[in-house]
């Protein structure tokens, strides 16, 4: 069975797609980012796992792990009253 497209195609199509989509991915990426540095993962982070292989919905999901295990370490912490100095 033949491929239905060429590489070059796909690659024509992906282009097109990104202009298509420039503002609303960027917005994406800008928020994944934030989020990822919430619970402490730089961007330079985010690179390597995606250029490992890992997708998006399992870099989302490994966020999502992060988030809750930083919010049961700050539930989980002893309380510190504040003081005026």
């Amino acid at each position: 069975m033949k491929p239905s497209h060429t590489p070059e195609s796909l690659t024509q199509n992906c282009d097109r797609f990104v202009d298509e989509h420039r503002l609303l991915l960027e917005q994406a990426v800008e928020k994944l980012v934030r989020v990822a540095e919430q619970v402490g993962v730089t961007p330079e982070e985010i690179i390597s796992l995606l250029d490992s292989g890992i997708g998006i919905r399992d870099l989302l999901a490994f966020l999502a792990s992060k988030r809750s295990g930083l919010a049961m370490a700050l539930q989980s912490s002893p309380k510190v009253p504040h003081t005026k100095p």
